[in-house]
C-alpha cells in the first residue's frame, strides 16, 4: 500500500471536519450579526427617546424659570 493510499482518507476526513466546523461557525456568526442588528435598532430607539426626554426637560426648565420670575415681580 502506498503512502498516498493510507493518508488520503485521513486528509479527506480532516477537511470534511474543517468544512463542517466552518459551516457551524458561519451560522453562529450570522446569529450574532442578527442579534447585534436588533440591539442596534433598540439602541437607536432608546437614543431617540432620550433626545425627546432631554428636550422636554429643557422646556420644563424654561417654563419653571418663567413661573419663578412671575412670583418675583412686585405686584
Amino acid at each position: 500500500m502506498t503512502e498516498d493510499a493510507t493518508t488520503r482518507p485521513t486528509i479527506e476526513t480532516v477537511l470534511e471536519r474543517i468544512n463542517a466546523l466552518g459551516e457551524r461557525m458561519d451560522k453562529r456568526f450570522e446569529a450574532v450579526e442578527t442579534r447585534l442588528g436588533k440591539m442596534e435598532v433598540r439602541l437607536d430607539r432608546i437614543d431617540a427617546r432620550l433626545d425627546r426626554t432631554q428636550a422636554e426637560v429643557l422646556e420644563l426648565r424654561v417654563d419653571f424659570r418663567e413661573f419663578r420670575s412671575r412670583f418675583r415681580e412686585p405686584a
